[in-house]
C-alpha cells in the first residue's frame, strides 16, 4: 500500500511543537515498520519545510537539512510533474471539484505516484473523503 504524506503531516514529523504533531507521531510510529505500506512525500515541499523551520521557528539551519534528510531516508521525496500541474489545472477550471490550485496538483501527484491513501490533517481537503481513486484520511481516526 503506497501513502502519501502531505506537507503538513511531514511538518508534524519535523516539528513536534506543532499542534497536530502528538496524533501524527503516534500514527507514524505504528505504521512505519509495516512492510506493506511505502510512504512518499512532495519533494518540493523540501523549500517550505527549510523555510518555515528556519525562518519561523528560528531552528539551527544544519540541524533542519539533518532532519528532513532523515525523513527523505524514511519517505520517499515524489517531484511535481507537469502532468501534475495540467491535470490540476483541468479540475481547477473546469471540474470544479477542489478551489485549491495547489493541494489539487500534489494530490495528481499522489495519484501518478499510484497512491492508494493520502494521509493529511487540512479539514478542507479532508471534506473530498477520495479523490478519484484516492482515500483522503486524517491521522486521527475519529
Amino acid at each position: 500500500m503506497k501513502i502519501f504524506l502531505d506537507a503538513n503531516i511531514c511538518l508534524d514529523l519535523l516539528d513536534t511543537t506543532r499542534t497536530t504533531s502528538e496524533d501524527t507521531v503516534l500514527w507514524y510510529m505504528q505504521n512505519k515498520d509495516d512492510t506493506k505500506k511505502e510512504f512518499y512525500f512532495s519533494g518540493d515541499f523540501i523549500t517550505t519545510f527549510y523555510y518555515i523551520l528556519t525562518q519561523k521557528k528560528k531552528a539551527n539551519p544544519h540541524d533542519v537539512i539533518h532532519a528532513i534528510d532523515m525523513l527523505c531516508d524514511e519517505v520517499t521525496p515524489i517531484y511535481l510533474a507537469h502532468s501534475d500541474f495540467i491535470l490540476a489545472k483541468k479540475s481547477f477550471l473546469h471540474d470544479t471539484i477542489f478551489d485549491d490550485f495547489e493541494d489539487l496538483m500534489i494530490l495528481q501527484s499522489a495519484l501518478r505516484s499510484e497512491c492508494s491513501i493520502f494521509l493529511t490533517n487540512d479539514k478542507k481537503l479532508l471534506t473530498l473523503q477520495t479523490f478519484e481513486n484516492l482515500k483522503l484520511l486524517p491521522t486521527k481516526q475519529s
